[in-house]
């Protein structure tokens, strides 16, 4: 592995080969770590290698994606299953250094070891853009909600995926691969986020869904008066493909309303900005060529909460969770 990372530069003053790496950063540094586990995150046999290492740097730049911030340093640390063979490895390794190499970041280190499942721990340093980092506690009643890209392709195309392992594929080969490929590699929207310094009040990653990463948002920007986010359910952004899969009626679908608002792993960018900045923000859409949709509100409240509004401003029931790592016991 150490022999197929790139030459360091200037700024890695000792990198692999050392008990730790020395490297010379900013006097602001952005860390962010993320971890992905077989049969948790993804399933070996579904995902190529090359894919899955692509896989386990985008979730980690998306964090950085979110605070504004620019990725400089990575340090990948490993634990395999025995039975993994070298080739694997070496494939896998190949998709993660594209990534690096695609957001001009340097690979410095980390660890190996066996492990009863594949398991990928990921450690990015950055710093923030200026004005500085976004965060998620600068919500402000009055803010719009805006959200980058679509939602809910990654985990349709995750979950119709373990269904092609059972039965035949329900959709078109074509449809299929699409749906498919927002699971298998991310992108993260570096380029949006450190556009977003100065713009944004709050911003996360869509890691979770639009429900859970907006409630995280609300929380932390909740100080003395709670805040409510108000979204507009026909404003949320679906792909083509997404709504074909539901005959184009996909709000009127339970499980197509879950997976657009609770699937998660869609990796783009949630957040709020005061609405003086609308023509800003569509503006920055058409320079970067991706789609920015404004999906509701900021109110104050009697207590946190998230309300879902259809176009005749009625309550629309928040749908469940489509996964959680930790579920409440009954």
């Amino acid at each position: 592995m150490r022999a197929r990372l790139p030459r360091p530069g200037k700024r890695v003053l000792r990198g692999v080969g050392d008990d730790a790496a020395w490297v010379a950063t900013s006097r602001q540094t952005l860390a962010t770590c993320d971890l992905l586990i077989e049969n948790v995150h993804f399933i070996r046999d579904m995902i190529l290698p090359r894919l899955l290492g692509r896989k386990s740097l985008s979730v980690n730049l998306s964090d950085i994606a979110a605070m504004g911030g620019i990725p400089d340093f990575a340090v990948l640390a490993l634990g395999f299953p025995r039975e993994i063979e070298l080739e694997y490895v070496d494939e896998m390794l190949e998709g993660f250094l594209e990534v690096a190499a695609e957001n001009k970041l340097e690979v410095i280190g980390g660890d190996t070891t066996a492990a009863p499942v594949l398991t990928i721990a990921v450690t990015v340093l950055g710093r923030p853009s200026p004005p500085g980092p976004v965060v998620r506690s600068g919500a402000r009643p009055g803010d719009d909600i805006w959200v980058t890209g679509t939602v809910g392709e990654a985990s349709l195309g995750f979950e119709l995926l373990k269904k092609s392992r059972v039965q035949e594929p329900e959709i078109s080969d074509l449809h299929y691969s699409s749906l498919a490929v927002r699971h298998f590699d991310p992108t993260p929207r570096l380029q949006a986020g450190k556009k977003l310094a100065g713009i944004a009040h709050a911003m996360i990653d869509v890691s979770d869904g639009i429900l859970s990463d907006l409630a995280r948002i609300l929380e932390e920007s909740s100080g003395k008066t709670p805040l409510r986010g108000c979204l507009e359910l026909e404003k949320i952004p679906l792909s083509r493909d997404f709504k074909k899969y539901f005959d184009d009626k996909p709000w009127q679908s339970e499980h197509g309303l879950g997976l657009a608002l609770t699937g998660g792993e869609d990796y783009e960018l949630l957040f709020t900005a005061a609405p003086s900045q609308r023509r800003q923000i569509k503006k920055l859409a058409g320079e970067l060529d991706l789609e920015f949709s404004r999906i509701g509100r900021i109110e104050r409240a009697r207590n946190l909460e998230i309300v879902l509004q259809n176009q005749k401003g009625q309550a629309v029931p928040l749908p469940k969770p489509w996964f959680e790592h930790f579920p409440e016991q009954e």
